[in-house]
């Protein structure tokens, strides 16, 4: 049976056919000279014109993308294809795949990706996706969803992403958005956002395999909002930042490079209060391990009122509920009726869960949670209660008793002074507490004036900053001037007990300093953290513009700016520099030029180190 989708350009031969045109759909034969042509130009490719039309069969889950396709073609097959990935997407449902031929795409963006649904390239380099709308992302993901094998280019504002949760439509999350061998080459823009607010569910991740970031002076992924990521193969150049961290977010970074640009793996503070435990049991100085009660009061809904075009309700209890925004809370047993359905409805169903983050607190006795858009509006009955979800304490939450304290993390010169001639000593002001330390530093100096500072000791016990004092310079009365950077002190969860009728204890990983009493308050935050094994941070801190950032034209490193733990986050990390000295965290740094392990707490030769070793074995 011949191919209804060939084209054969018959030759003029005497006694045959000698005209050129396509073959009638279903037809069945041809005469013999044309069925050998057909034959032979099938079976060892010699012979001419043959051009293959909507090749294949009709595949209903998988959608064709082409340079020289048409967005009114249905895109169910190759020779059918769409010209655009927004024309295809508005085709896709649940399992679909799009196929991207290689090509350059201007894309009508934001694009939003459905539920389960992937975009696949040909070709990572032939595959290039531009947005139409620089004020706009480029993609919204869901749930499910997997894109590979293509570059972005093009323009976007600075703070747009190329891809990020759909902000005009929270999405319920259980599987990440993965995201595999792509590059985003567009300057200023983020390669992924991950705002945790703008997601519900047990995740509220994405994941990536070998996503490259030349996207000089943007971010290469940002978490905020208790989101989470998982990047494998990160790669980032000259960006502004490479991984930023923030409220509480966190991500496992594994087997990756930043290269130039200003900062490298930056986590940024403290999510927002999740419950509040009592001390049951005081413990005096210098205790890690500590007692509480952890429960919390059950509140009655006396009303309910669901908006069905934003998706949020606002529920009011029966006594203040003391809840902050960001806080989980359960919501269970709430009765509506709904126009469409059989009398009263239970909500929540339990299928996307109980628990909901708080979005707004209008008063004492009422918040704000979101549900979920509806095409039908929802009228509140009856019955329902809520309460603070607090769980099981768990590494990666921190904590502090009654008062928040503060160390200096740093100095910053109002004024370097002149007249220096060497080192310059400075002195801090006392903690309020009697158990604080005063903090020490350093002053450098650099043609007379004091340039930075290195703090020797970073002190205790802190409410305010303490008053910074430089010593006088040697020649003239110019003293350099600052003031003092705080870091907050934070106790980090190491492990929990079981909660049981409220009670849990909760072991820290540094011991409190000071005495802690019956009755004390403890609030639980979740860290922001990045936690990065095997990262490579090459030149961070030459600047974002390449040109100028590499070695040879003057790019300079900061050492300092490779990880950043800012206001309460933690960076954990094990990384390779340029000149291919280790790093275990801040506090070891093998060198391979010096031969030396140097650290917070000692100085050794790594000759020194390793002979009674080899002796011991035998070694020569």
């Amino acid at each position: 049976m011949a191919d209804p989708n060939i084209r054969i350009k018959r030759s003029s031969v005497p006694g045959k056919v000698p005209t050129t045109g396509q073959l009638p759909l279903g037809e069945l034969a041809l005469n013999t000279y044309d069925a050998e042509l057909f034959a032979r130009r099938e079976r060892t490719g010699i012979g001419t014109d043959i051009v293959r039309l909507g090749a294949g069969a009709t595949v209903t889950n998988i959608l064709y993308v082409t340079q020289d396709g048409n967005d009114s073609n249905t895109g169910k097959k190759l020779g059918d294809a769409k010209r655009t990935i927004g024309a295809a997407l508005t085709e896709a449902t649940t399992g679909t795949v799009i196929k991207v031929s290689a090509g350059s795409y201007l894309e009508n963006n934001p694009l939003t990706i459905p539920s389960q649904v992937s975009i696949v390239g040909d070709s990572l380099r032939e595959v290039s996706v531009s947005p139409q709308n620089a004020d706009q992302d480029l993609f919204y993901v869901a749930n499910g969803n997997y894109v590979a094998e293509m570059s972005y280019t093009g323009t976007l504002n600075s703070g747009k992403a190329i891809f990020a949760f759909n902000p005009n439509e929270i999405g319920y999350f259980d599987q990440s958005p993965y995201v595999q061998n792509c590059t985003n080459f567009i300057p200023n823009s983020i390669g992924m956002r991950i705002d945790g607010i703008k997601a519900i569910g047990p995740t509220k991740s994405m994941v990536v395999d070998s996503y490259t970031q030349y996207n000089q002076g943007g971010i290469g992924v940002s978490i905020t909002n208790e989101g989470y990521a998982q990047l494998v193969s990160l790669f980032t150049i000259c960006n502004d930042t490479a991984v930023y961290c923030g409220s509480g977010a966190a991500c496992d970074l594994t087997n990756s490079n930043s290269s130039f640009g200003n900062y490298g793996l930056v986590a940024d503070g403290i999510g927002p209060l999740k419950y509040t435990g009592i001390i049951t049991s005081a413990a005096s100085a210098n205790a890690f391990e500590f007692v509480l009660d952890l429960n919390v009061p059950t509140l009655n809904v006396t009303d309910a009122l669901y908006d069905n075009t934003t998706g949020l309700t606002t529920i009011t209890v029966d006594a203040n509920h003391g809840f902050n925004v960001g806080m989980g809370v359960s919501v269970v047993g709430l009765a509506f009726t709904c126009p469409s359905g059989p009398g009263i409805v239970t909500y929540p169903s339990g299928n996307y869960g109980y628990i909901f983050e708080v979005q707004a607190v209008p008063s004492s006795t009422s918040f704000e949670v979101y549900v979920g858009v509806s095409t039908l509006q929802h009228t509140y009955q009856s019955s329902g209660t809520v309460k603070i979800n607090a769980v099981r304490p768990f590494d990666g939450q921190v904590v502090y008793f009654d008062t928040l304290y503060y160390t200096v993390g740093g100095v910053t010169v109002s004024s370097g002074g002149t007249g220096y001639t060497q080192n310059v000593d400075i002195t801090f002001g006392s903690p309020s507490e009697p158990w604080g330390i005063p903090a020490t530093a350093v002053g450098e100096v650099k043609d007379g004036s004091v340039t930075k500072v290195e703090m020797v000791s970073n002190g205790r016990g802190y409410t305010t900053a303490p008053t910074v004092t430089f010593a006088s310079p040697d020649v003239g009365v110019n003293t350099a001037t600052g003031t003092a950077d705080l870091i907050p002190t934070y106790y980090v969860i190491e492990s929990s007990t079981p909660i049981s009728a409220g009670i849990c204890t909760i072991t820290l990983t540094d011991n409190v300093p000071y005495a802690v009493g019956l009755g004390t308050t403890v609030p639980f935050f979740k860290q922001s953290r990045v936690l990065a094994s095997g990262h490579s941070l090459e030149y961070i801190g030459s600047g974002t513009n390449i040109a100028g950032a590499l070695p040879q034209n003057g790019g300079v490193p900061i050492q300092d700016n490779e990880t950043d733990s800012r206001g309460g986050g933690l960076v954990v990390f094990t990384s390779t520099d340029q000149a291919g000295n280790f790093r275990i965290g801040d506090g070891v740094v093998i060198n391979q030029q010096t031969g030396t392990i140097s650290g917070t707490f000692y100085s050794k030769s790594l000759f020194s180190t390793m002979t009674p070793f080899i002796l011991a074995l035998g070694g020569d």
